[in-house]
């Protein structure tokens, strides 16, 4: 076999990330972020440079071919830097401690990731993408800074490491906490100034799917009968599902749109963004039972299985924006190309040639509308209309898989893949689809076997060729505990509640701060930064304190845990101010908000024929509800007295104050449509 030579090989050849390898044959002398890079730093006194980036990030690539493939930039580097390369994906807590550092030097940040720290690791100067010229005078500077006057530095360095550390603490809240409904209508009064009425998200651009969002205005207008709300949910769900954003040949989702009409989409693909919107459209499609979302959610899913599986079951993390150094090649489509090959008249019937699709010359699959409209623009019965979309789009996938592909980042991240699997499972629940059932377990089999250590209560964050990473987050313990808790919604098997509370239980004793009231990011016994961060806020992946506090609302219905809904309530009621304020960086805090005004449902079906009756049910939505159903006694402390022998009873409660059972179906989905008076209509 032959082996190709390289000119430069560093320490990032050791390594598995595949963003690491990358820049293994860089002229930098790139180190992992470790303790063998800090000590090599204090040692010598050279500042660090921490670059975080992730493997398909397309301005990371840019960067890395203009400054580190240099080596006369290289040398800059090495002589007065200890250079550590960070992939996001495997040390979300480094990334995030800096990333903090550089959004408060700046008031931006983003990938790459570029923070320059004292030899013990404090943050001092920052940025993100930097041209060539511009990173070779901040190089300069900083080193010359650092000879002259070191102390200025070390004293910045101080500064702002203590500033970020004061900043993690909330205050306690010692009181019951009562739970506002103009909280809530606050925060979409602020919410609705921002929105974009015409093409559906922001009124911005670039334009972020950020389905947690999404799905709050969805509940929200579900449970108060605000018209308002929905249409622009299923506004920006339609604008989403037709446009670019979404690869309409192949399926799946795009990280983002650069512009306001999601045409034109930053190319790259995520596990977390994909199994988030496949969750969104499913929900949506319970409630406005338009044939495109179900389409969506099976698009969905046919990329996943066909490009992004691993044989463990897992699932990969991402796909490149670039092939053959481009963004976006391998998704686009000539003209020329498509009459060569006999599918131009048809292209034309469903996506548009014209500047609503062109990009640099060439064509973006943008469809013309939905599948109703389409149907009745071609004469067509909609399922025809689909069945001859869904033939096109096949000839176009064959055409494309001709194409060199772009990377695969095949590694597993333990907290996507829990994400996915609780998709996966909404997605049997609404569609009794086995293979989503299959699919879920495999992936909850996968991070059970793999990933998590029995012995330390460990749980890798990332996998890969069968390597665990023996180092894990909060967001892998609160993303599998919901997981747990998705299982249960679809299977009704008490053994994964249990599951999901041995995990709690775990994850408060490694990373909850009673003093302070929250979780950390990271557990005390594996931090190695100058701080511990905390997530609060949420962003394309809800922070872990917001999944937490609402899996410690749900456990908490389950077991009777009163502790469980102190520290959920406590959590919930420490971001209320911020929620108003800016509730797009807040959406799945709303959700559980709503939930909290709601009373916190619960719905327990306990007798021999609960499985025919919450069968019925579940065609509602009962997205809020806490959900038990058992068909004989059980010790779960949820059934505790509710069963009576030959009666099967329906218990709807809220506040830990139910109704009297009702032993009806009918009865009980009178009662579930109740629930919204408290509401008022708009």
């Amino acid at each position: 076999m032959t082996q190709t030579s390289h000119k430069h090989t560093n320490s990032l050849a050791k390594e598995s990330s595949p963003y690491l390898l990358q820049h293994a044959h860089n002229p930098v002398n790139w180190l992992p972020w470790g303790k063998e890079a800090r000590e090599k730093a204090i040692k010598e006194n050279k500042l660090m440079l921490v670059s975080v980036g992730y493997s398909s990030c397309h301005w990371c690539h840019v960067m890395e071919h203009e400054s580190f493939e240099d080596e006369s930039v290289a040398e800059i580097m090495n002589d007065n830097f200890v250079c550590i390369k960070v992939d996001r994906e495997e040390r979300p807590d480094v990334d995030q401690v800096y990333m903090e550092a550089v959004q408060a030097m700046r008031n931006q940040g983003g990938w790459p990731l570029n923070c320059f720290t004292t030899p013990e690791g404090k943050p001092v100067y920052g940025g993100t993408y930097f041209p060539k010229k511009n990173w070779v005078d901040i190089l300069n500077q900083l080193a010359e800074l650092w000879k002259r006057s070191p102390e200025e530095v070390q004293e910045y360095g101080d500064k702002l490491a203590h500033g970020m550390q004061i900043a993690g603490a909330l205050p306690i809240l010692e009181d019951q906490k009562s739970w506002n409904q103009e909280s809530i209508k606050k925060a979409l009064s602020n919410w609705q100034t921002r929105m974009d009425n015409q093409h559906g998200g922001p009124d911005k651009a670039p334009k972020f799917p950020l389905p947690a969002n999404y799905s709050f205005l969805l509940q929200y207008g579900i449970f108060t009968g605000n018209s308002t709300v929905l249409k622009h949910v299923e506004l920006t769900l339609d604008k989403m599902a037709q446009g670019g954003i979404y690869d309409q040949v192949g399926g799946g989702f795009t990280r983002y749109s650069t512009d306001k009409f999601w045409k034109v989409p930053h190319f790259e693909k995520m596990l977390y963004d994909n199994a988030q919107l496949l969750s969104l459209y499913n929900l949506a499609y319970k409630h406005f039972n338009k044939t495109d979302y179900l389409h969506v959610t099976e698009g969905i899913k046919t990329w996943l299985n066909r490009e992004m599986r691993d044989k463990s079951g897992s699932f990969y993390s991402a796909l490149d924006a670039d092939s053959e150094g481009v963004e976006g090649l391998f998704y686009i489509f000539d003209e020329d190309e498509l009459s060569e090959k006999g599918l131009a008249e048809a292209y034309a019937k469903f996506y548009y040639t014209d500047g609503k699709a062109l990009w640099e010359g060439k064509l973006i699959p943008v469809r013309k509308g939905s599948f109703a409209e389409l149907s009745g623009e071609l004469n067509l019965s909609e399922k025809a209309c689909i069945e001859e979309f869904n033939e096109l789009n096949s000839n176009l996938l064959s055409l494309r898989s001709k194409r060199p592909r772009p990377l695969t980042d095949d590694k597993s991240i333990c907290s996507w893949n829990a994400m996915l699997a609780s998709a996966l499972l909404e997605n049997f629940e609404s569609t009794s689809d086995q293979k989503s059932l299959e699919s879920a377990n495999k992936i909850l089999h996968f991070i059970e076997n793999e990933l998590f250590n029995a012995e330390t209560g460990i749980l890798s964050h990332s996998w890969k060729e069968g390597k665990p990473s023996e180092i894990g987050f909060l967001e892998d313990y609160a993303f599998l505990i919901q997981g747990q808790i998705a299982v249960y919604r679809a299977t009704q098997k008490d053994s994964v509640l249990r599951r999901a509370k041995e995990l709690t239980d775990i994850a408060i004793d490694r990373f909850f701060s009673l003093e302070q009231g929250l979780f950390f990011f990271t557990a005390q016994d594996q931090s190695d930064l100058i701080s511990r961060p905390v997530e609060l806020s949420d962003n394309v992946i809800p922070s872990s304190n917001s999944i937490m506090a609402q899996n410690l609302l749900e456990l908490s219905a389950y077991f009777s845990h009163t502790h469980y809904r102190e520290i959920s309530d406590r959590l919930l009621a420490a971001v209320e101010n911020s929620m108003i304020e800016y509730p797009e960086g807040y959406g799945n805090w709303a959700n559980l908000y709503l939930k909290k005004l709601m009373g916190s449902p619960e719905l327990v079906v306990i007798g021999s024929e609960a499985h025919s009756f919450y069968s019925e049910l579940r065609m509602k939505d009962l997205q809020m509800f806490t959900v038990a159903v058992s068909q004989k006694e059980s010790d779960l402390p949820i059934f505790a007295n509710r069963f009576v022998r030959d009666k099967t009873l329906v218990y709807i409660c809220r506040n830990q104050s139910c109704l009297k059972p009702l032993e009806t179906i009918e009865s009980a989905k009178t009662e579930i449509n109740r629930f919204t008076e408290k509401f008022e209509s708009h």
